[in-house]
């Protein structure tokens, strides 16, 4: 939402599916996914130092088989009886839990050459009360929202490729970005543009509002490294700050539940990194990675963070004693990941393979 593919080309070998309407397709094993292994952390410290996350367990309940793909987005809909997923080459896929059949929302649209050099960035996104599913596609940035019957409710053109597509917490505003820099808000609700962000900066590499929906911050990497926070009220930049130039490029970013941190997983460092909001200071890391995360997600309670790497694994981490306390080993990149509004599930992608689904306990 990520060495780094998601900046660095990268080829990937994509079969495009060709496929008219809606067609239902039971999942089954790939070898990539089947072979994925739970390991605890060997730094994890007695019972008494974790409480949360010793209560944990974690069982794989699906594999989604989907050979060479390359799923960039995973996101449950809001009663978790949906994960929908979305493929670099405009493939949207909704299945439905417990049987876990697959309905194609979106088939595929590009071939091997056209998406062998198109960074990682994901590019779905559901609105909050999860009627609207908003993809981004292709060089001129063509943006759509489908109702979840696929019908078309809107769509513009950003100009350029999005990296970025946002959608604010009350389901009002939907942010784009991506190669040109300029930011687009578009009005859900009245289904027409709301504003166009300029910046003296290309290259947007991520979007995501604040909390309380009341501020959108966004990194832009060329030509330096800068944060740019947003008044979502009159689209003013309000404050602009560089955390150190060629250092900070993140995969991805996100605001704790109180909004009190900024997570960032980063292209150039396997840390994942926790500013203090207020002074725009490191406060804790999380270094296990051996190389870099492409996705990182909170658990709905916020006492967890999953963290999706290049070194081919999904961590989860105990947001309070700051331990990986468990890790899920797969046969490639591990990419994009969610947790279920429940907190019962959790999903996350795997280069080349598909997407692998295991049930939480506590």
């Amino acid at each position: 939402m990520k060495t780094s593919i998601r900046f660095m080309s990268l080829v990937v070998l994509l079969v495009p599916i060709l496929i008219v309407g809606c067609e239902e397709v039971k999942p089954t094993a790939t070898s990539a996914l089947s072979t994925a292994t739970v390991l605890p952390s060997p730094t994890m410290p007695p019972p008494s130092a974790t409480a949360v996350s010793q209560t944990i367990n974690l069982e794989k309940v699906a594999t989604l088989d989907l050979p060479d793909s390359f799923v960039n987005t995973v996101v449950f809909s809001p009663d978790s009886h949906t994960l929908i997923t979305g493929d670099l080459n405009g493939e949207a896929l909704l299945w439905e839990r417990e049987t876990w059949e697959k309905t194609i929302f979106l088939p595929a649209r590009s071939t091997r050459a056209e998406v062998a050099n198109i960074p990682y960035w994901g590019t779905l996104a559901l609105s909050p009360d999860g009627n609207i599913i908003v993809q981004a596609y292709g060089d001129n940035g063509d943006v759509t929202g489908r109702n979840r019957a696929g019908k078309e409710l809107f769509a513009f053109s950003y100009g350029a490729r999005v990296y970025s597509v946002e959608i604010s917490p009350d389901g009002k505003l939907l942010a784009v970005g991506g190669l040109k820099g300029n930011i687009l808000i578009f009005d859900l609700e009245t289904r027409q543009p709301a504003a166009d962000l300029p910046s003296d900066h290309t290259l947007l590499s991520n979007l995501v509002f604040y909390s309380d929906g009341k501020m959108l911050l966004a990194n832009y990497r060329q030509p330096e490294h800068l944060f740019t926070m947003w008044d979502t009220t009159s689209w003013q930049a309000v404050d602009t700050f560089s955390l150190g130039a060629g250092i900070w490029a993140p995969h991805d970013m996100l605001f704790s539940l109180d909004g009190k941190q900024l997570a960032l997983a980063n292209v150039l460092d396997p840390e994942i990194e926790f500013l203090d909001w207020a002074t725009r200071q490191s406060v804790k890391v999380f270094p296990e990675h051996t190389e870099t995360s492409y996705q990182i997600a909170f658990s709905p309670d916020g006492s967890l963070l999953a963290s999706a790497g290049d070194d081919r694994t999904l961590r989860l981490w105990d947001m309070k004693t700051g331990v990986n306390f468990k890790t899920i080993r797969a046969n490639n990149l591990a990419l994009a990941v969610a947790f279920s509004p429940d907190g019962t599930l959790i999903a996350f992608s795997v280069l080349g393979a598909g997407v692998q689904v295991w049930g939480i306990t506590r």
